[in-house]
């Protein structure tokens, strides 16, 4: 059956977190007690190392605050309150997100060709404001995000939110996401799967769109 609709996942597919070292987000006054702590670590490090926590996806749904989360950050950091602190806020900076061009020229294509664009993404409202800086959601025939419905993938109930809400069939769209575990229930809907590695993003473009012209 033809792809009318494109889904898009945000991180990972159109959204970047930039990895400075963690030494250069030291203040100035504990750069010479800390740096060789932190050599060879980066943002991306801390974050994964301490954001896939309960509570994260708890404020992915909307159910608890940036200063909950950080607070069960601190209590489980090895690093000193101060420091992880700074990390953790500096995850959220707007200079260290970024989006994919080569995503975004695809976005535009598509509904260039007349073919409906969405974005279903697990994120907190925090995110979703500061990246309003630099992605126009109207871009989108419309957007859902975690944090506004209380669910988040790979929750079944989330998709299903998501179709009724937009009034698409499953069977009629593709979902764009880079992690598996997102993509199997889409997929035991009905729909069309596609899993995007940006570390090879010219060819999942190239893939991605003769997958949806091809069909």
């Amino acid at each position: 059956m033809k792809i009318k609709n494109v889904i898009f996942d945000l991180d990972g597919v159109l959204r970047g977190i930039s990895n400075p070292p963690l030494s250069e987000l030291l203040p100035s006054d504990l750069k010479k007690k800390y740096s060789k702590k932190y050599e060879g670590l980066g943002l991306c490090d801390f974050v994964a190392k301490y954001l896939p926590m309960p509570c994260f996806k708890e404020w992915d749904k909307g159910f608890v605050t940036k200063d909950e989360v950080l607070q069960e950050v601190l209590k489980v950091a090895d690093e000193p309150k101060k420091l992880a602190e700074i990390f953790f806020n500096s995850a959220l900076e707007l200079k260290y997100n970024f989006l994919y061009s080569e995503t975004l020229e695809l976005i535009d294509k598509l509904k260039q060709k007349g073919y409906k664009v969405y974005l279903l993404s697990n994120m907190c409202k925090e995110v979703v404001e500061v990246l309003s800086s630099i992605i126009n959601y109207n871009k989108f025939d419309d957007c859902v995000f975690s944090c506004d419905v209380g669910l988040r993938k790979p929750e079944l109930a989330f998709y299903e939110f998501a179709l009724k809400k937009w009034g698409i069939r499953p069977q009629k769209s593709l979902f764009i996401d880079d992690s598996m575990k997102n993509l199997l229930p889409f997929e035991k809907l009905g729909g069309a799967i596609y899993q995007f590695d940006a570390s090879k993003i010219n060819l999942c473009v190239q893939e991605v769109y003769k997958k949806i012209i091809g069909e």
